[in-house]
């Protein structure tokens, strides 16, 4: 677990899989042996690697379809907003079937193009028909409309406010994804030493229940030829059935684990496999400094608090804009008469050349100065988590060095303990083998060694 750890305060995935090892059946087998005459024996399930488990994790599990869902959402909002500054082309026809001297017949083509800097272009073309008592005629309208703000809504922050939010949430939902796959490569590195542990104590408690049978066995016998006490027999009979249980809480916790692996990887719990024997010792101490630079350049959720820094500063300068007059510049080139006919009605000729201002300014503007200095708010509130962030991110990575250092010296300990408690069995049986002590000594050895083994 110590590069996890590690790994988890840095933000950095798992760049490398651990050397391959032995590999332990993930549910302890029954040991029956093979006679002569019985049918040959299944052939073992194939053996899981970490790498494999990362693999089939990242293609099918929930958290990371999710994920995945939310960057296609995300995908679909940025193409909802770009959308707006595509040119829009409507049509509107009103028209009579072989009646052409019918009136109040309509027919128009009204194209619009808006840009990012707020300009508005609107081209329309159309003609409608109308009657007298003279008889039939054309109304043609032909218009070529160019609408610039001056005041509010200039600029391109503020004409391109509904596509640069949806730029920022498609790169938040790809943040979002990148930390979800970080976050299940970790839980089932996690899940996964956890099964090769439990595995490891399940045949630890095996073997252990071995040597308690084999010590009623020897307590009994020597009972029988008097030179043991019947309390002797009741120790050895206690510490077998301890280690029953321990078995049985073994197994137990093998299958919890087991499950838990296939439900992150996307498996069903009845699935066949073998995982590697070992949990890799090896780690990268890095020194605190490096440690928090590399801490700060790759966490996906330090990048989302300075995008929400961005945004807030974006909406603040939008309600200072809207604060603004409405003050609009409108140039035309249009073309307005009456006609005889259809055909007459659409022509390159008699165009002429507008000016005008469109000006608008409410006298109560406190809806837009609240919603001004809410952002203001908004904004400092954003800076002062990304500040708080940062530091969180650094104290993580200082605490999580400093755990993996006291993680491996205790590995060390261990170690050692357990050579030391395999020894103490060695002398305390040997010793209850020779009639020099009671098998008190081995009971109580034996305890301290499955103990340190787990």
């Amino acid at each position: 677990m110590i590069p996890v750890l590690s790994l988890l305060a840095s933000g950095l995935l798992l760049s490398q899989q651990p050397p391959a090892a032995p590999s332990v059946e993930a549910t302890l087998p029954a040991e029956t042996p093979a006679s002569p005459g019985a049918p040959a024996p299944p052939e073992p399930p194939p053996t899981l690697t970490l790498g494999q488990a990362v693999a089939q994790a990242l293609e099918h599990n929930d958290q990371l379809l999710a994920a995945r869902d939310g960057v296609v959402r995300a995908q679909l909002g940025l193409k909802l907003a770009r959308s707006a500054f595509h040119p829009k082309v409507v049509p509107n026809i009103l028209g009579s079937f072989g009646q052409t001297d019918v009136s109040n017949q309509t027919y128009r083509v009204d194209v619009v193009q808006k840009l990012t800097t707020g300009t508005e272009l609107r081209a329309s073309v159309g003609t409608s028909s109308a009657q007298n008592q003279i008889g039939n005629y054309y109304n043609a309208d032909t218009t070529i409309e160019l609408s610039q703000p001056l005041l509010r809504g200039f600029g391109r922050t503020v004409a391109r406010r509904g596509l640069t939010s949806a730029e920022v949430q498609i790169a938040d939902a790809y943040r979002q994804r990148t930390l979800t796959q970080r976050q299940v490569v970790l839980q089932v590195a996690s899940a996964y030493y956890q099964l090769v542990a439990q595995t490891q104590l399940a045949a630890v408690a095996e073997k252990g229940l071995e040597r308690a049978r084999r010590l009623v066995e020897a307590s009994t016998a020597k009972m029988e030829i008097g030179k043991v006490s019947q309390l002797d027999v009741y120790r050895a009979q206690q510490l077998a059935a301890q280690s029953e249980a321990q078995l049985l809480d073994a197994r137990g916790a093998v299958e919890d684990a087991r499950e838990q692996l296939c439900f992150l990887m996307g498996r069903a719990p009845e699935a066949a496999f073998a995982v590697a024997g070992e949990i890799p010792g090896e780690s990268e101490t890095l020194d605190p400094a490096t440690a928090v630079e590399v801490a700060l350049s790759h966490r996906p959720e330090l990048e989302s608090a300075q995008a929400a820094v961005a945004e807030a500063e974006r909406t603040a300068s939008y309600a200072r804009n809207q604060l603004l007059p409405q003050l609009d510049l409108n140039l035309a080139l249009t073309r307005r008469q009456t006609a005889n006919s259809f055909a007459s009605s659409f022509g390159l000729n008699d165009f002429r050349f507008a000016t005008f201002f469109a000006i608008s300014m409410p006298p109560d503007l406190a809806a837009q100065s609240i919603q001004l200095q809410t952002a203001a708010l908004d904004r400092g509130l954003r800076q002062r988590e990304l500040e708080t962030l940062k530091r969180r991110i650094a104290d993580e990575t200082r605490r999580a060095l400093r755990q993996q250092a006291r993680l491996e010296k205790s590995l060390e300990l261990a170690d050692a303990s357990v050579d030391f408690a395999q020894k103490e069995v060695e002398v305390a049986d040997l010793r209850y083998q020779r009639g020099l002590s009671n098998n008190l000594d081995v009971v109580t050895a034996e305890n301290g060694l499955l103990q340190a083994q787990s």
